[in-house]
């Protein structure tokens, strides 16, 4: 739960993203994800790197709420 809007956090783990994103900043991660995530209606709010079993051995952890 965020507690500023009263709206339900989610949080999605997105395996084989492209490597490319590793060369981005956390601004334009944040924006990447956002334009995937929009078309959903969800608003994203933060993206991190976190360890994975995946070949390349992480993962990007995306919060978002939906209905943003």
């Amino acid at each position: 739960m965020d507690d500023a809007t009263g709206t339900t956090v989610h949080e999605d783990l997105v395996v084989g993203a492209p490597l490319s994103m590793e060369d981005l900043d956390d601004a334009q991660r944040l924006a990447r994800f956002a334009g995937k995530y929009i078309h959903d209606g969800c608003q994203v709010v933060e993206v991190r790197k976190v360890g994975s079993d995946s070949l390349s051995g992480y993962a990007w952890a995306v919060r978002f709420r939906e209905g943003g």
